[in-house]
């Protein structure tokens, strides 16, 4: 597991602490996303692009990461 660990942190180029920071950023926007999903969810008139524009953003920032 360990091996698997750092073969991710190379590929990624990235130390442990900067992945950590970088996944926790992922995981605070994601939430956010899910807080405005909810709220579309229960007044579909309110937030009807905002997700998927910030899913698609994320998605292509994440790729542009591994290069």
């Amino acid at each position: 597991m360990l091996k698997e660990s750092k073969k991710h942190l190379n590929y990624v180029n990235m130390t442990y602490w900067s992945h950590f920071v970088y996944a926790s950023k992922v995981i605070f926007k994601l939430k956010k996303i899910e807080l405005v999903l909810f709220t579309h969810m229960l007044l579909p008139a309110y937030f009807k692009n905002y997700a998927s524009k910030q899913i698609f953003a994320l998605a292509k920032q994440m790729e542009e990461k591994k290069q």
